[in-house]
């Protein structure tokens, strides 16, 4: 198995490194439609889109992205306030390597004392709902309506971190 990628805080958002990531992977993304890949590729570019017009501290996030050898990203992950991680994604040519697992990890470590919420948050598409349980995240109260499908989970901000050994879904 390769080395996984270098994670790196975001450098200031880099738009199209990171809407071509997004968009490679939505398209790759089993079991969707056109209409919801559409749907999820606007969702994602709409937080982006946030992220770059919010003035401190509302901007507070934290932004990671991997890098290949080559320095191109192949995933990054992105947590508004701390607390709400609202994008993640991996090329398709890194899943089933532990990057999306690293990346929700480093997310975590870096939220962790940075807000008063009690979870990092997520609202999990169909797909992705097993990779987040497996993390142990579980089922949460929505904040918003979702599409269907779609289930708002967490995972406490305090004790191990997602992932950890001994941390497993039931």
């Amino acid at each position: 198995m390769a080395d996984l990628p270098t994670l790196v805080p975001a450098r200031p958002a880099q738009a199209a490194d990171i809407a071509a990531l997004v968009a490679t992977v939505v398209r790759a993304e089993p079991g969707l439609d056109a209409a919801a890949r559409a749907l999820m590729l606007q969702h994602a570019l709409d937080n982006l889109a946030w992220w770059q017009t919010q003035p401190e501290p509302e901007r507070a996030a934290c932004h990671l992205l991997a890098l290949d050898p080559a320095g191109a990203p192949v995933g990054v992950v992105l947590v508004r306030g701390h607390w709400a991680l609202c994008s993640l994604f991996v090329a398709p040519t890194w899943q089933g390597r532990g990057l999306g697992r690293a990346l929700v990890r480093a997310a975590w470590s870096a939220c962790c004392g940075r807000t008063d919420r009690p979870l990092l948050r997520l609202n999990a598409a169909p797909a992705a709902q097993g990779f987040y349980r497996r993390l142990g995240f579980r089922a949460v109260r929505s904040l918003q309506a979702l599409p269907p499908g779609f289930v708002s989970m967490g995972v406490p901000l305090t004790g191990p971190p997602p992932g950890a050994d001994g941390v497993v879904a039931t």
